[in-house]
């Protein structure tokens, strides 16, 4: 059988016949609840017992309830006698015409006039002509008809927009709690009912009700079931082989919210012991805090975190201990409640509300001992987004731990690694060592951390004999831990060692299991940096074709899963490869496409290493020029008034108040004023620069940027000017024709609807569009390279937007085919 769907599409003329039938049926249950409308989104706020599978009564009495609301829409004013109440024939409201709509869908359907009431020889039509004072039948049927319409397009707006969501769930939940009124007992467990939010046992709800005196519970609670306050299922699973009971959201709010507040608190510190009891910690918690005992519920899940991470509900844990209101907590226990939240945080990626709580936490401590292990907690977060704070935070750390703690060898491995990352070299091995002389073999995990450590450290010093004895070491303890990740970064690091000392056979070996592992793990991005290597190695051992096979589809990958320092690293080295191999035109497409993706990102180093590639290879000659100024011009300051842009980040703002206060503002120096890490300051600097605030000079570790100055070049957030346009990309007509198969540029059309128009490029989103025809339809990174070549011949960002996808229509003004 057909039913037919109601959702946004649907219109006032699809809904106006469902409406005129369901008001002829609605004294009909099973009509009504067969009614399209019963079965959409009109009804389903007034679903109090149950949305998710209602009984064909509750489908028919909601859509009997969106009827009268929307009859009541039709009312000019307050209704004096509203639905349910007697109406007296003197109500003036009868024969004002403003009401005659409103009359005839109450009166005639909703709550139709009785029998005993028509007039004498007639039935509604006849009755309700006299009672309004209509002057003919016909005109009664042009209102009705007028009504029906009114109506509909009140329910049309109810589907699309839920304007009568609130109303609807207040009606509904009045008249289902109404027989509760006079029945104390039923009441009574439904508000006991309603202490909890979730599913819960059956016999809990008994035990609570017999503490509460009511030794009939059970009774009353099957009545409850079977007239559907609650609904019930037999669980398999929960404390215990129970009936499974449920009360639905809008119900239990709507419950809960009458009981007086010292009742709720009872019953919900009496649910927090049986929960626990059940073994439950994380319903306990959510009791006690409704009991107002936070630090019960603090204790509680605290001494249940490690039993929890194992049963991987670590975010469920994360998140009840973020509710947890710590300034009531005594000290002692907030500083220990805040230092589990940072902890979980971090293992969440969430950095920002890790050094939150732990700021939190040292803020209730003034012990030696807890401050060291806030520290040492802020250093490790701070290794990616400031080195010199995390370093500064380690120092704090050491000189609060006792010589003798164990925590000392896990601070002195991290800082260790982060003397590595910034090339201090000796300061690394010092800490290292130190490191693993405090161990003394107690930490396997430990030990093998350091062990990969100092093999990485002695890579970079190609100290390779030490390198290698460490890394066995360490993939050793890995191995005999049964850790798989950990296993693979051990493979990863030899892998890189085995490619330094030019044995690139067992280099592949070990990045091919390593990326096995990898792959079986479900981490994608690593998976991607072990294939990334096996590329390298056959690269660095001549095996070209081989490499390339790697590379592209690495690339292929990367670009899937968005990662763009390795779609930027691929390109490079498919540039080189590609070079190496003679194939000048696939080696400058990937260059191009590399070079304008470390742009867009800010990719600084890696800039850097592609003026340095094209400086050094033959085949990439001149694409190292430095391209005109990518700017929206900033305009001049007037007199005495200094010119701050609009939209600016707090890091953006700091760079441009930098800029302002010196001339210039570097990396390490944003770094320093806006305490973020190096990506962020990159990026940030970058962004200003594509965005015509900044210019970029100098090159490498050099590298600083000025406040632009207004010149010759166009804005690239303003619409193109088509002969100016026209005569830069005529000079590389013949380049662009040989080189990317480019048979024409447009610009786009402005004339057409903003639906209608073609759409520019998420990569570059305030540069303007034009439109190539290609021979053939490129592939991304020929559009890439396309797209860059255009930009530079024009001097700032364009889209480029091949034909194939927005069509003839969206082409304005041809600057040549």
């Amino acid at each position: 059988m057909w039913v037919q769907t109601l959702d946004e599409r649907t219109t006032a003329g699809d809904l106006v016949p469902l409406v005129n039938d369901a008001l002829k049926n609605c004294h009909s249950v099973l009509a009504l609840s067969r009614s399209p409308l019963a079965n959409s989104r009109i009804v389903q706020p007034a679903l109090v017992r149950d949305d998710a599978s209602p009984t064909a009564e509750e489908r028919s009495h909601a859509l009997f309830l969106a009827l009268r609301w929307a009859a009541t829409r039709l009312a000019p004013g307050p209704v004096a006698h509203p639905f349910g109440t007697r109406r007296p024939y003197d109500d003036p409201t009868w024969q004002d015409p403003r009401w005659w709509r409103y009359n005839i869908l109450r009166h005639r359907y909703l709550e139709p006039l009785h029998p005993d009431e028509f007039v004498e020889g007639g039935r509604f039509t006849e009755t309700l002509l006299g009672l309004t004072g209509i002057s003919s039948s016909d005109r009664f049927y042009d209102e009705r008809t007028r009504a029906v319409k009114e109506a509909g397009e009140w329910l049309l707006r109810q589907l699309h927009a839920g304007d009568a969501d609130a109303e609807l769930e207040r009606l509904a939940l009045s008249e289902v709690y109404q027989p509760l009124r006079s029945n104390g007992p039923a009441r009574q467990l439904l508000e006991i009912a309603a202490t909890f939010s979730q599913v819960f046992p059956r016999t809990m709800l008994l035990e609570m009700a017999r503490a509460e005196g009511m030794p009939q519970a059970e009774s009353i609670l099957d009545d409850l079931i079977r007239r559907r306050y609650l609904l019930s299922e037999q669980g398999d699973a929960g404390w215990s082989q129970d009936e499974e009971l449920w009360i639905s959201p809008a119900l239990q709010r709507y419950v809960y919210k009458r009981v007086e507040q010292n009742a709720r608190r009872t019953r919900h510190a009496r649910a927090a012991r049986l929960h626990a009891r059940a073994e439950q910690p994380l319903m306990a918690g959510h009791h006690h805090v409704q009991a107002g005992q936070a630090a019960e519920a603090a204790r509680l899940l605290l001494a249940a975190r490690e039993q929890m991470m194992e049963r991987l509900e670590v975010d469920e844990l994360r998140r009840a201990l973020a509710t947890l209101p710590s300034d009531e907590l005594p000290a002692e226990l907030a500083y220990t409640l805040l230092t589990a939240l940072a902890d979980l945080h971090y293992l969440a990626g969430e950095h920002d509300a890790a050094v939150a709580a732990c700021r939190g936490a040292l803020a209730r401590t003034k012990l030696p001992l807890e401050q060291a292990r806030i520290y040492r907690r802020l250093g490790k977060l701070y290794e990616k987004r400031n080195q010199s704070h995390a370093i500064t935070y380690y120092r704090q750390a050491v000189e609060r731990f006792g010589q003798a703690d164990p925590e000392v060898a896990e601070l002195l491995k991290d800082r260790g690694w982060l003397h590595i990352l910034r090339r201090s070299w000796a300061e690394a091995e010092r800490d290292l060592t130190d490191a693993l002389a405090r161990n003394q073999g107690r930490n396997r995990v430990l030990e093998a951390d350091i062990y990969d450590a100092l093999s990485s450290l002695q890579r970079r010093l190609r100290d390779y004999p030490a390198a290698l004895k460490y890394g066995r070491q360490s993939l050793a303890l890995r191995e005999a831990a049964g850790d798989p990740a950990r296993i693979a970064n051990s493979l990863i690091n030899l892998g890189l060692i085995y490619n330094d000392q030019g044995d690139y056979a067992h280099a592949i070996a070990a990045h091919e299991e390593a990326g096995a592992a990898y792959a079986k793990l479900g981490n994608r991005e690593m998976t991607l940096t072990a294939r990334l290597n096996i590329g390298l190695a056959h690269h660095l051992d001549g095996q070209l074709s081989a490499a390339i096979a790697v590379y592209r589809k690495t690339l292929e990958q990367g670009m899937e899963i968005g990662h763009h320092l390795t779609v930027v690293t691929t390109h490079s080295n498919l540039a080189e490869a590609y070079a190496e191999l003679g194939d000048a035109e696939q080696a400058r497409r990937h260059w191009l496409a590399g070079y304008e993706l470390s742009r867009q990102h800010g990719f600084d180093d890696e800039l850097n290493y592609y003026v340095e590639l094209s400086q050094a290879t033959p085949a990439l000659a001149g694409l190292a020029e430095e391209p005109a100024p990518l700017a929206v011009l900033v305009p001049p300051a007037a007199d005495g008034v200094t010119f701050v842009p609009q939209n600016l980040d707090p890091a953006e703002r700091t760079a441009w108040e930098l800029v302002t206060e010196t001339g210039q503002v570097t990396t390490r120096a944003l770094m320093d004023a806006a305490g973020v890490s190096k990506p962020t300051a990159t990026r940030k600097l970058a962004g200003l620069a594509t965005r015509g605030l900044l210019a970029r000079q100098g090159q490498g570790r050099g590298t600083f940027y000025t406040r632009a100055h207004q010149g010759d070049a166009p804005a690239a957030a303003s619409p193109p000017d088509g002969p100016a346009l026209g005569r830069r990309l005529r000079a590389v007509q013949t380049e662009l024709a040989r080189e990317y198969r480019i048979t024409g540029l447009a610009l786009v059309r402005t004339d057409l609807p903003p639906d209608a128009r073609a759409p520019g490029s998420p990569l570059l989103p305030d540069a303007p569009t034009v439109i190539a025809r290609f021979a053939e339809m490129p592939d991304v990174p020929a559009l890439f390279a396309a797209q860059a070549r255009i930009s530079r011949a024009w001097g700032a960002p364009l889209h480029v937007i091949p034909l194939a996808i927005v069509g003839e229509a969206n082409a304005g003004t041809w600057l040549w085919e």
